[in-house]
């Protein structure tokens, strides 16, 4: 199972194209580390058909993970826009100031997002990003997901990639026992694949992307680099998972 993380309507394309399984959609993902697309985007992507739909980033600011009640409100309305524009899925997450699960945040993503499902007529998947990767008892962590109902963990084993967490990866795959799903993800390369999806995880999760340079205007910044979804790396990502 491989998940292409995209941030445009062409990247969704190439994507579906070049065989991934879904992708997960999200805005400003290298100066960024991703924050929510736009209700059109979302809707558009879903529209690709890609095979497991479109994976939606909910996270509305750069920076840490932990949330004012502004932000968390904020949050909740996109995990509900995002399912209204054809989400098949959310990644969402959030902690407390002493990096522990922020767990009533926690609960009312998967309540909306189950909500939202419900409104739609379909399940929706439930994703804990990799704010999991900074907390600092990834095991309870984990439970208390498992006992909220997310569907996966996205997580390079809490290094900063995932070569660098493969040990950890293989502890997080042994502790979940097939309760939640565990998706690497976090600086995974084609080469790294192999690698990674021997530690046993579900799914593999990889940005694919390349940057072009575009012209900018007044007020845009001048010449200025977009990330786009490269197709040839996409494909040898796919071709790497399916041997």
């Amino acid at each position: 199972m491989i998940e292409i993380a995209v941030q445009d309507v062409e990247g969704a394309r190439t994507a579906k194209e070049e065989g991934a399984d879904r992708i997960e959609l999200c805005s400003a993902l290298g100066a960024t580390g991703g924050l929510t697309p736009s209700f059109g985007l979302i809707r558009a992507c879903a529209r690709v058909e890609v095979p497991q739909g479109v994976q939606v980033l909910i996270r509305s600011r750069a920076g840490s993970f932990v949330f004012s009640d502004d932000e968390r409100n904020v949050q909740l309305d996109d995990v509900r826009a995002a399912v209204e524009a054809g989400a098949s899925g959310v990644v969402v997450g959030g902690l407390t100031d002493e990096g522990k699960l922020d767990e009533p945040f926690a609960a009312a993503l998967a309540e909306a997002a189950r909500e939202a499902g419900a409104r739609v007529g379909h399940d929706i998947d439930i994703t804990f990003h990799r704010a999991f990767d900074v907390t600092r008892d990834r095991f309870a962590v984990m439970d208390a997901l498992i006992g909220m109902g997310y569907t996966r963990i996205l997580t390079s084993g809490g290094a900063a990639g995932v070569p660098e967490g493969l040990d950890a990866l293989r502890e997080l795959v042994d502790h979940a026992a097939g309760r939640i799903q565990i998706q690497a993800g976090g600086g995974l390369t084609v080469e790294s694949i192999p690698e990674a999806m021997a530690t046993g995880v579900d799914a593999l999760h990889m940005s694919a992307k390349r940057l072009v340079v575009s012209e900018g205007g007044p007020g845009g910044g001048g010449a200025a680099p977009i990330e786009c979804t490269d197709r040839d790396v996409v494909r040898a990502a796919v071709a790497a998972v399916r041997v």
